[in-house]
């Protein structure tokens, strides 16, 4: 972190660090799925609106 300057050092350093809980929903295969069909589902219910 030497290339950064000293203040975006320290606001990444302040960062929150995702939960136990997070982590795992973003390494479950199965979780990601079911979010991948509803966000695509979503999409074709907002353009099938617009046509």
């Amino acid at each position: 972190m030497s290339d950064l300057d000293p203040q975006a050092a320290k606001q990444i350093q302040a960062a929150p660090l995702p939960t136990p809980g997070t982590l795992k929903h973003r390494r479950n295969v199965a979780y990601q799925f079911v979010r991948f069909a509803a966000l695509n589902l979503k999409m074709i219910r907002v353009i099938g609106a617009s046509h």
